[in-house]
């Protein structure tokens, strides 16, 4: 007589630890947050290294208008 399991055999699925798929999981949620980290302290970076640029081109315009407001005063000095 032919049974029913050789017929329609039964698979089983695999046993698969629960606490590694929950590491994996946790181990990938942790590499986002630090790939995140990363480029938001690059854009930190940027912002700071433009701003530093602006204010470099602002003090390098205001000494600009003193120096020609000092050229001004020399020559009501001298007439």
């Amino acid at each position: 007589m032919i049974t029913v399991d050789k017929w329609y055999p039964m698979v089983q699925p695999l046993q698969t630890d629960i606490k590694a798929i929950a590491f994996e999981k946790a181990v990938e949620r942790v590499l986002d947050e630090y790939r995140q980290a990363l480029q938001a302290h690059k854009i930190d970076q940027a912002t700071i290294e433009m701003e530093v640029e602006l204010y470099d081109k602002r003090a390098k315009i205001n000494t600009i208008e003193l120096e020609m407001f000092a050229d001004r005063k020399r020559l009501q000095i001298f007439v």
